[in-house]
């Protein structure tokens, strides 16, 4: 996905994700912190782009993701919910406040904590869904 953004104004700084299953059917939600490539603070976010990005994504999943989102349904399109930058700073002053150490911090790839989860979804600005079943 990161080649999908090269083409635009826009760079990931960082990103978690988990499995939504409040929903059905089930999806992966991948949290997305960008950052504008020029100077400008202001992110310009591309919704041909972001959704690009999640097609890509699906496309680079397992043969049997692909086939129970394709064929089976089971498993809803996948998302992208971009958040306001600093919000993973936030992640890790939550994680330190809970006696993670400063020095050894990493950002988890996927997050199961719903003190985490609050800190990303108060700051989600938008959402992009995968709008088209990944091939077989």
């Amino acid at each position: 996905a990161t080649l999908v953004l090269k083409s635009s104004d826009l760079v990931l700084m960082g990103f978690t994700c988990y499995a939504d299953i409040s929903t059905l059917p089930g999806h992966y939600i991948f949290y997305w912190e960008l950052k504008s490539k020029t100077i400008s603070d202001i992110v310009k976010l591309d919704n041909k782009v972001l959704v690009e990005c999640c097609c890509v994504m699906e496309e680079s999943l397992c043969a049997l993701y692909r086939e129970l989102r394709s064929k089976d349904g089971s498993i809803g399109a996948l998302e992208i919910r971009v958040v306001q930058q600093e919000t993973f700073n936030s992640l890790m002053e939550l994680a330190i406040s809970q006696g993670a150490s400063p020095s050894q911090y990493k950002t988890p790839i996927c997050i199961n904590s719903s003190e985490a989860s609050a800190v990303l979804e108060s700051n989600v600005l938008a959402c992009f869904f995968s709008d088209k079943s990944p091939t077989l």
